[in-house]
Parts: structure tokens; C-alpha cells; sequence
């Protein structure tokens, strides 16, 4: 039997191909490592494609089990999202949501009489949608082939740090919004915590590898983004989510607060470290 390390394969820095790397952290026995060039980070030597995939199988489920619970815990995200697009179009769109999850954002946005679909690799999450009426398949992009300008708007929510190639996603995305589209990305940004942890003595988790494979910076989201042909990139906190656990969704609270505070103060320029933010970007 093939061993887990015996599938791991090494990787170049996806954002701009530099193979000179130095290793920042080892979590989960995988090396967590940035790009002297860029400042990337992501994690090398990986899981192949197919070791991926089912590990991904019952990812979600083993995270939050109570889809009740995830939706809670993402609806001011959600929200703020929404109103970003309703912004961008007042009178309506289509919209694809990439790895839709239960669907409770897309529940939203088909509440605003937008035309919703959403894919999903995970069955659990997919049946729920489909269960509630929701137009999703389950599949990746490169399963399912949309055509040319199909959307008017592609939302990602926690999707773009599990990528093998973030970079590629990305430019297919491009390719299937409409010329004045616009992409919604949420992301973490774990690196600073895990700085500060590792200062302190703290033994963490956090990257959690090998399920995550990537961890942007505001400087290195931007930088992918203009190389996948995106423009008018521009991070803001957009919102806070709210985990089921007491202290931990008071810890997340008080971080998500001091940094919209801080963003609004600073009008803008200020982006607090660590937290994770919402990135929106027109196509090119």
C-alpha cells in the first residue's frame, strides 16, 4: 500500500514559478514554506490530485456537522458579499457560487432574484442544497465546462486556500464572467497569527495542511489576481463569521471588530493582520 508521504510531489511557487522557498512552519508533517521571490506561502511537497480529492470528500461534514450551524457561522459574511453584488448589479444577475457548501449564500442571493448556481465537491453539502431547492452540481470547474461570459458574478468563500493551483482556477473563472463581471473571494490570512504564536511558544495548528494549501497575503492575492488578467483589485474585511464555540466566536468577534474599526478609521488603507478578509476583482 501507497504510503501518504509516498504521494506528496513538490511544487514551484504558483503565483510567479520560483522554486526558492524557505520553510516557515511544519504542521500535520507537511512543510508550510514562502517564496523568497514573491512572499507566497503555501505547502511543499503536497498530496497529489487524486489523494486530494478524497481527502475532501468529508471535509465539510467533519467541520461543521449542523448546516444550521454554518450558516450562522458565515451569515454576516454572506451578507456583506450580497450586498457587494447588488451594489455592482441593482437589477440582477448570474451568479456562480464555487464551492457552495449548503448553499445558504446562494439561498440569499436567489431571495434577490438572481439566477444562482453552484458546485460543490462534497455530496453531503450538495444534497442539502439540492434538497432545498438550490441549483447546484456537484463537480469542479474543470468538470463541468460553463461556456464563455456565462456569469456576471463568481463568489468563492473559503475555497481558494484548498486549491492544488489557485492560479489556473482563476483564470477559468475569468473566462466564464461576462466582461464587466466580478469575482468575490474570502480568504484567511493565517501566517501573522502563526508568526505571533510561534514567537509566544504556542504549538498551533492552524495552516492546517494538508487540506490547506495556500495562505494570501492582501500583497499576494493582488498579485495573482493581476496575473489571472484581473483588475480593480481591491480587500476589504467584509464581515466576521461566528463559530459555534463560545470562546472562539468571542476571540473572533474581538479581532473582527478591532479590524473594521481600524479599516474604517484608516479609510481603507489599514487591513488587519491575520483576519480573514473579503477581496473583490473586476475582469480585465
Amino acid at each position: 500500500m501507497t504510503s501518504f508521504e509516498d504521494r506528496l510531489h513538490h511544487v514551484s511557487c504558483n503565483i510567479c514559478g520560483s522554486s526558492d522557498e524557505r520553510i516557515i512552519a511544519t504542521q500535520n508533517s507537511c512543510r508550510v514554506v514562502m517564496c523568497r521571490n514573491c512572499g507566497f506561502v503555501y505547502v511543499n511537497p503536497r498530496p497529489d490530485n487524486e489523494t486530494l480529492k478524497h481527502l475532501y470528500l468529508k471535509y465539510l461534514p467533519s467541520k461543521i456537522e449542523d448546516p444550521l450551524l454554518w450558516d450562522a457561522y458565515m451569515e454576516d459574511v454572506f451578507t456583506k458579499a450580497a450586498n457587494i453584488l447588488m451594489q455592482r448589479f441593482p437589477k440582477g444577475g448570474r451568479v456562480l457560487d464555487v464551492g457552495c457548501g449548503y448553499g445558504f449564500f446562494l439561498s440569499q442571493m436567489n431571495a434577490k432574484e438572481w439566477q444562482i448556481f453552484g458546485i460543490d465537491v462534497s455530496p453531503t453539502a450538495v444534497s442539502y442544497a439540492k434538497g432545498h431547492g438550490l441549483n447546484v452540481t456537484l463537480g469542479t470547474l474543470e468538470d463541468i465546462k460553463y461556456e464563455d461570459d456565462s456569469f456576471d458574478a463568481v463568489t468563492l468563500f473559503y475555497v481558494l486556500e484548498h486549491l492544488p493551483d489557485p492560479l489556473n482556477t482563476l483564470m477559468e473563472i475569468r473566462r466564464i464572467l461576462k466582461p464587466d463581471g466580478l469575482l468575490v473571494l474570502r480568504i484567511p490570512h493565517t501566517t501573522p497569527i502563526v508568526r505571533i504564536l510561534s514567537f509566544l511558544g504556542i504549538k498551533n495548528n492552524l495552516y492546517d495542511p494538508p487540506f490547506h494549501l495556500n495562505d494570501f497575503s492582501p500583497k499576494t492575492i493582488k498579485a495573482i489576481l493581476k496575473k489571472a488578467g484581473f483588475n480593480k483589485v481591491h480587500t476589504v474585511i467584509g464581515g466576521v463569521t461566528r463559530p459555534p464555540d463560545m470562546i472562539v466566536k468571542m476571540v473572533t468577534l474581538s479581532f473582527g471588530f478591532m479590524a473594521e474599526i481600524s479599516y474604517r478609521l484608516s479609510f481603507g488603507r489599514f487591513l488587519f493582520p491575520g483576519v480573514a478578509k473579503t477581496t473583490i476583482a473586476e475582469r480585465g
